[in-house]
């Protein structure tokens, strides 16, 4: 039930934002309005849980396969992929990603806090390429922010346009990233 109730929330957030009731939400999720109260007390609760659950995806799919014996090009071209991945494999959720990135419905501690896991993954990853030698000086922070924003905006132009993605389409998205 926990899991119907933050789909539905996801899907009337990006579709209504915050406007959206809580008995709108328990229609959409097929639960009683006192089911919903017995899960999340607040509205404020049931989107922090929408962060954090999103944030566990992210988190969960781009350390998927990661090898921290293994150099660090290697490591960085695994995460693309991943990163990739996630955003094209679920319109739905790329498109909450999206919106939640652009509009925090959360204070910004908060979503630091939700969004860890996946930044400080990118942030060693890219710490270890510069003890290689093989990253360019510059901030890691913006440059963990610059890969995977280039690829969500990428991504999402490519589909608003209607196109597939193809393997050489993915290459060159890596390619850009890592150069």
């Amino acid at each position: 039930m926990r899991d119907r109730i933050l789909d539905a929330t996801a899907k009337l957030l990006v579709e209504h934002g915050t406007q959206a009731s809580m008995s709108k939400i328990a229609g959409q999720a097929e639960v009683a309005i006192g089911s919903l109260y017995n899960h999340f007390a607040s509205k404020e609760d049931l989107i922090r849980a929408v962060y954090e659950r999103l944030a566990e995806e992210v988190t969960t799919l781009l350390v998927e396969g990661d090898d921290p014996a293994a150099a660090p090009e290697v490591r960085l071209e695994r995460y693309l992929d991943n990163y990739i991945d996630f955003i094209w494999s679920d319109p739905e959720r790329a498109i909450l990603f999206e919106y939640l990135s652009n509009v925090p419905l959360l204070p910004a501690e908060d979503v630091i806090v939700s969004f860890r896991g996946s930044s400080d993954f990118i942030g060693d990853i890219l710490q270890s390429l510069r003890d290689a030698g093989w990253l360019m000086h510059g901030d890691l922070f913006l440059m963990g922010g610059f890969i995977g924003g280039a690829i969500r905006n990428t991504l999402k132009w490519n589909r608003t346009y209607g196109r597939d993605l193809t393997v050489a389409d993915r290459t060159q998205i890596k390619t850009m990233c890592l150069h």
